[in-house]
């Protein structure tokens, strides 16, 4: 009790601002984030085929739908932005032609029981740690984030540009899933896969980071980093605002500290 007196008592200690601080890397570490919004369907699913395949994945071998997920070299799995379930046959036949075992997220798994509750992926679920994961119709929840932070690669289908998902992908396709999923499949359709050899696990490619273009300012309750370049699109600040030009009653959205409790990261 006493510790925790002294502590309401003394506050916060304020850090040097020349202090080295390490930049946040989203839930499932440095990542490409390659996005693909622009042009039509066909040409997205197209981008992102090639990037793949670039990466060095073969689409001509592939594992039974039900491989455990901790097994499997690859997984598609299934969110609820798939809607019914009947669109779980677009997850299936994606599935098949990217020759990946089925996951889901939580709910799909648990509340709608689209899939076996042992196919659900996340912290309190199954732990997918094999090259290549493909996220249908799935937000960007903090526990599934983490039960694919080990993967090689990620690959996120959402028709909301702003999920959280995005910001911790390699490649990802802003679009319908009842237009991009058969576009994808049909894509990848290489007929009979052969039976894939052993999963050697591929190694994740080296993220370079380019030094920020605008000044960014750290929370120094969290250690939240406010991006100029990103805003806070769910406190109503646009991408581009500068630190200075927030509002000076906008807090810091992780916990709460007050904008003169940041500083600028040197």
């Amino acid at each position: 009790q006493r510790v925790v007196i002294a502590s309401h008592i003394l506050g916060k200690l304020k850090q040097n601002a020349d202090t080295p601080r390490k930049k946040s890397q989203g839930e499932t570490g440095a990542r490409k984030k390659m996005i693909f919004k622009d042009g039509s369907a066909a040409e997205k699913v197209t981008a992102l085929v090639e990037s793949l395949k670039g990466d060095g994945y073969d689409f001509t071998v592939g594992i039974a739908l039900d491989t455990p997920i901790v097994d499997a070299e690859r997984v598609v799995s299934a969110g609820k932005g798939i809607g019914a379930k009947e669109n779980m046959k677009l997850i299936e036949d994606l599935a098949r032609n990217v020759g990946a075992a089925i996951g889901s997220s939580r709910p799909v798994a648990e509340t709608l029981q689209y899939v076996p509750i042992d196919r659900y992926v996340g912290m309190s679920g199954q732990k997918f740690s094999g090259n290549l994961y493909i996220a249908c119709g799935i937000s960007g929840a903090g526990q599934h984030l983490k039960g694919i932070k080990d993967a090689t690669t990620i690959v996120a289908i959402n028709n909301n540009a702003n999920a959280r998902i995005f910001k911790n992908c390699d490649y990802g396709i802003v679009g319908d899933l009842n237009e991009i999923l058969p576009l994808l499949t049909d894509a990848l359709d290489t007929g009979k896969k052969k039976p894939a050899p052993p999963m050697v696990k591929m190694k994740k490619p080296f993220i370079k980071k380019a030094p920020p273009a605008l000044p960014h300012y750290v929370c120094n309750g969290c250690g939240y980093e406010y991006d100029p370049e990103v805003g806070d699109y769910e406190n109503g600040v646009k991408a581009g605002t500068l630190f200075e030009a927030l509002p000076e009653e906008w807090i810091c959205p992780d916990c709460g500290e007050e904008k003169t409790g940041f500083i600028e990261v040197k």
